[in-house]
């Protein structure tokens, strides 16, 4: 008698969270028969059962999902079974091509923390206690598929028990290739900078406390490389740390043990703490309290995140008190992860280090983001438990070619399309770095290595002399305006894939069609095409040096002709220096509209800055002196089509108050977004690192002006990659 039943496809982060083992204690549950696997794309289910019953396994699946398990597609059909089941059963995969996805590293989950403090448990106080729930990936991974032979646990045997629970289709820990325990652990050692260990396991802990008391620099291994902590509280060695790290005013990202520590250190709203508090654990940005002034100098923000691995537990456990927790990496360079480059290039940073036998493969920097509107979490930067990331795009976009896109020179992130996924790689960095271009090529060989994938098309940016570009100059490009990137991430997030749109997109620098640097371009447009409608009236630069922005005010002093309604701001210059810029300025052929460099001019009036110590340096200090009560906003005028801001500036020069000029641009800023939209019925879309500003947006929140903005995806530059990808597979669609 030929039997009938279920064949269900299930799509998405399904492989390497725990599914199969959750299918099949979902299945015992309902006394349902038949089996589960893996296939290339995904996950299958046989039951062999009524309509009912699939349904309510259904509802069930859906409701009680594995906490990293994501489903992108799920469908089922009614058909007759190739064989009669008696019972249900894993199986093995179908297919000899497995689709295997590379997750990120994840921090402890609840049920491991709980373990952790619980004196009766086997892993009481383990440093390295993890499950199918949490733990490495990423970092730990060499080559697919993810089982512990082709990750860094390979040299490290299983005890009897862990054996045990990695075999148990009902523990949690039933394949969590990451597992030890203190009969089978992973080894910690301090050391000094000769590589000498000074104490191992607990007591390399009590001894990082105590140094980390006597005001020692220390660093500190963690999930995807080396932080550089120190006491937060001890003015002296966080000020030491900065002139070792030549970072001279740029916030440190702060460490807690716990909500309640981090409450003392910041104001944090009941969504800020619940992503604070979230398997992601990212440093969340704040308002700050309780801080010393040298943690985030010149600012009212400070970026917090809670202990995410058993070694930081572990260290809280004998240090009572926040710690500096900053990248270990030269400045502009990417996060090190290795022993050799840790002693090779920071050993004048640091006085000692914390360091464990299991190797780092692939490096990871911490995710970072805030609240918006209440409740709304923007992204500024994603890779710890969010990066790499797969989307199914299937129902998207119908190209078969294998597109590779390779992002922005800065915040790089690349993005990949292959076997209908979206592949969205963890935030590599600044690519003007040799370096980072190393980490860049590391990780793109080790995808294509995984996946054995050859790029049929390459898209990059239209910028003529990005050097890591020149790599992929045999393949077949395609080239895209920066500006557009921007607006199609954004549109692909909120699922616009054909309606038009007026976009706002505001940053520091881009290559224009035009051959010059955009950056507050306003654009009528769709996923497929962009016209450019207005900009920011375009000004002489006086050299390429972005940083000195007391030469971006100057520029705009010379290029206005307000000379001698700037005296006091002049006076600040001698003659000769004054004379020099003006014949360099004269001769450039530099210019740009970008209205991040405005926003830098506005700032080197406003707080007497020559110089920027770091990137948003001046829209943090606008944030911080914006008056919300204080009713004032500078006028910029549209003239056909460029966004004239002369007499805002001259105002800026007249006000010379930081609260004035950061209020005046701010409003001025949101009312000319208000403005300009109202001749327009098409859905407002806010692109571009400028609305990274917190305050900006709230400007535009609080005038009910409705619009749509990147949150999943960051609106800075590790967004370009997909925004390139997205826009030459619609063309192709």
């Amino acid at each position: 008698m030929s039997l009938f039943g279920y064949e269900i496809h299930i799509k998405g982060l399904v492989q390497g969270v725990g599914f199969r083992p959750f299918v099949f204690n979902l299945a015992k549950e309902f006394n349902l028969k038949g089996e589960v696997y893996n296939n290339s794309l995904g996950v299958v289910v046989i039951l062999q059962c009524d309509e009912k019953n699939i349904l309510l396994f259904k509802e069930k699946l859906f409701a009680n999902l594995p906490p990293l398990a994501r489903i992108d597609d799920f469908s089922f059909s009614y058909k007759k079974l190739q064989k009669t089941y008696n019972e249900f059963s894993i199986s093995t995969s179908q297919d000899s091509e497995k689709f295997s996805p590379i997750l990120s590293d994840f921090a402890l989950c609840e049920d491991c923390y709980n373990e952790f403090y619980d004196e009766k448990n086997s892993r009481f106080k383990y440093p390295f206690i993890t499950c199918t729930n949490c733990g490495p990936r990423f970092s730990i991974i060499k080559k697919l598929p993810y089982d512990r032979v082709n990750t860094a646990m390979n040299v490290f045997k299983m005890c009897s028990f862990c054996q045990s629970e990695y075999n148990d289709l009902n523990n949690r820990r039933f394949h969590a290739q990451p597992l030890s325990c203190p009969k089978c652990k992973i080894s910690i050692f301090l050391k000094d900078k000769n590589q000498n260990i000074l104490a191992k396991d607990e007591e390399a802990f009590i001894l990082l406390a105590k140094l980390l008391e006597e005001g020692k620099i220390i660093a500190f291994k963690g999930m995807g490389g080396f932080h550089l902590i120190c006491d937060s509280t001890n003015e002296n060695v966080i000020n030491e740390l900065r002139i070792r790290k030549n970072r001279h005013k740029k916030p440190f990202a702060i460490m807690v043990k716990d909500l309640k520590m981090a409450q003392e250190l910041a104001f944090i709203n009941e969504a800020e703490a619940k992503l604070l508090t979230s398997n992601l654990k990212p440093i969340v940005i704040l308002k700050s309290k309780n801080i010393h002034k040298s943690l985030a100098p010149d600012t009212d923000k400070i970026g917090i995140m809670l202990a995410y691995m058993g070694t930081h537990l572990s260290l809280f456990e004998y240090f009572k008190k926040p710690i500096v927790a900053t990248s270990a990496n030269p400045s502009s360079q990417s996060i090190i992860y290795e022993e050799t480059k840790l002693l090779e290039k920071l050993s004048n940073v640091f006085d000692f280090y914390l360091d464990y036998d299991r190797q780092i493969y692939n490096s990871s920097d911490d995710s970072i983001a805030q609240v918006i509107d209440d409740n709304k979490i923007m992204f500024l930067r994603t890779s710890r438990g969010l990066n790499p990331v797969y989307i199914n795009a299937k129902d998207i976009f119908n190209s078969k070619e294998n597109v590779l896109a390779l992002g922005s020179e800065l915040k790089n992130e690349f993005a990949c399309f292959f076997k209908e996924q979206i592949f969205i790689s963890p935030y590599i960095g600044d690519m003007k770095d040799l370096d980072t271009q190393e980490r860049f090529f590391n990780i793109l060989e080790f995808f294509q290595n995984s996946y054995n994938v050859e790029f049929d098309k390459v898209i990059c940016d239209k910028h003529p002399h990005f050097n890591y570009t020149k790599e992929f100059k045999d393949y077949k490009n395609f080239r895209m305006q920066h500006h557009y990137a921007h607006l199609c991430a954004c549109l692909f997030e909120h699922k616009i894939y054909n309606d038009e749109v007026l976009a706002f997109v505001f940053d520091g620098t881009g290559y224009g069609d035009d051959g010059k640097i955009w950056g507050g371009e306003i654009f009528r447009a769709n996923l497929k095409s962009y016209e450019r409608l207005n900009h920011f009236k375009n000004f002489k630069l006086i050299n390429a040096d972005i940083k000195n922005i007391a030469n971006l005010a100057l520029a705009l002093i010379f290029d206005f002709n307000l000379e001698s309604k700037a005296s006091e701001f002049l006076a600040k210059f001698s003659q000769i220096k004054l004379n020099n810029l003006k014949k360099i300025h004269s001769q450039s052929s530099l210019y740009t509209s970008s209205l991040g460099r405005i926003i830098d001019a506005f700032g080197a009036v406003a707080f007497d800055i020559q110089r920027l110590d770091y990137e948003a340096q001046i829209g943090l200090l606008m944030e911080k002196y914006y008056d919300q009560n204080l009713n004032y906003s500078y006028h910029f005028n549209i003239k056909e089509n460029e966004i004239c801001f002369k007499k805002a500036f001259l105002q800026a020069l007249k006000d010379k108050d930081k609260v004035k000029i950061s209020t005046g641009l701010l409003n001025a800023i949101a009312n000319c977004i208000i403005e300009y939209s109202k001749g327009f019925k098409e859905e407002v879309i806010l692109g571009g690192g400028v609305f990274q500003n917190k305050t900006l947006l709230e400007i535009l929140i609080r005038k009910k002006f409705n619009y749509k903005t990147s949150l999943k995806f960051p609106c800075n530059d590790s967004s370009i990659a997909l925004g390139q990808l997205v826009h030459y597979l619609s063309l192709k669609t």
